[in-house]
């Protein structure tokens, strides 16, 4: 799904499905994104390859115990690295977060340290092996001495969950456990019937997120318009979504300014504005959008 624009929200692609996903023998899961690349793993690990070589080490230590270990290569123990990570835990199905993204170093993962076992400076920690949740782990490690070197990579973590793998965003420890809002990126163009709405994440894109278009009201320099479509399309730049509203009578011309309001629906249950995890969007508007 594509959907041109000539301005600032120029292009939007729908996701599709560019996810990996790892069954391990039906007893845990993880999914990887495309890039970095995942490498073997058993029935209970999981290590994924970063750009820097760097490994990402996911295993089931205990049942409910996953042990994550992170290692950057390196035959000089001279050499200085430091290191940020955090964990997100993600809804197993949708994908949504799941709280907020939590920093797990230097506890309780310690600073990365020289180890001739692990073949360069490696770190690792215990974490909860919460079923039912994906756990997000993402990591900065960066070397200072002798010259600068930065390695960026995260992975996902699944445990069994009636064989169905989530819908993981590109980068999900930036996503917001908070519902959407307006980033003020509005956009409604000279010889269309439509205007286009930001929002800060993605928003659900089935018939429970897409409301009715009676939800909206439309003006064009004060004169009311009639709603006839709502379309939801994530990834408008990656981790937003845009929502399209059309609306009848003639194209818009420029200098006209189109006014728009959101109510969410009054019965419990109905399709209404909302990200992956049920947040719903507020009220809001009117708000006005020049017409270039």
């Amino acid at each position: 799904m594509t959907l041109k624009r000539k301005s600032g929200l120029l292009l939007v692609t729908a996701l599709l499905g560019s996810t990996l996903s790892l069954l391990a023998a039906g007893h845990a899961a993880a999914v990887v994104p495309p890039a970095p690349t995942s490498g073997g793993g058993g029935g209970t690990r999981l290590r994924v390859t970063g750009p820097c070589g760097d490994i990402l080490d996911m295993r089931e230590k205990t049942l409910g115990t996953l042990t994550i270990t992170i290692t950057v290569p390196s035959a000089d123990p001279s050499e200085v690295w430091s290191l940020t990570a955090q964990q997100q835990l993600l809804n197993a199905t949708t994908g949504g977060a799941v709280g907020n993204p939590v920093s797990i170093t230097p506890n309780p993962m310690p600073p990365l340290a020289f180890s001739t076992v692990e073949g360069g400076f490696s770190t690792t920690a215990d974490f909860p092996n919460t079923a039912g949740v994906t756990h997000a782990f993402s990591y900065t490690a960066t070397r200072t001495v002798p010259t600068p070197v930065t390695c960026t990579s995260q992975g996902f973590w699944t445990t069994p969950n009636s064989g169905t793998e989530p819908v993981v965003p590109p980068n999900p420890i930036s996503f917001p456990d908070s519902a959407p809002a307006l980033t003020g990126a509005t956009e409604a163009d000279t010889g269309t019937s439509d205007v286009l709405l930001q929002f800060d994440q993605q928003l659900l894109d089935t018939a429970a997120g897409v409301p009715a278009a009676s939800r909206f009201a439309i003006t064009v320099d004060g004169a009311a318009r009639t709603p006839t479509a709502v379309q939801v399309v994530n990834d408008s730049p990656p981790g937003d979504a845009l929502v399209d509203v059309t609306f009848d009578g003639a194209a818009l011309t420029t200098g006209q300014t189109v006014g728009v309001t959101y109510r969410q629906p009054l019965v419990a249950g109905q399709p209404h504005l909302q990200d992956l995890e049920g947040n719903a969007v507020a009220n809001f508007g009117p708000i006005s959008v020049p017409v270039f």
